[in-house]
């Protein structure tokens, strides 16, 4: 099993609890009287939901094992920025 594989699984996880979570607190303004509560708590709800397990659950990790290796590569130059240049005694 690769560390890919791995790491996904335990994203997964907290993705979807976290999703689940966030859908239900969303739909429960779904239950109010006021309209526009109603139709934002549906809105943000739906988001959530098509976020989670289309987008973050589907197309980042099939655009992730297309990508392949270039997936976490790291320019050549924000490396030189980022590193420290002087000496610290």
């Amino acid at each position: 099993m690769t560390s890919r594989a791995s790491s996904g699984r335990t994203c997964a996880r907290v993705i979807t609890s976290a999703a689940t979570i966030m859908f239900c607190v969303f739909a429960a303004f779904g239950t109010f009287d006021e309209r526009a509560l109603r139709i934002m708590g549906v809105g943000l709800a739906a988001a959530v939901l098509v976020d989670a397990t289309v987008v973050r659950l589907v197309l980042v990790p099939a655009a992730m094992e297309v990508i392949g290796e270039h997936n976490r590569w790291f320019p050549a130059m924000t490396t030189r920025r980022l590193t420290l240049k002087r000496n610290v005694t």
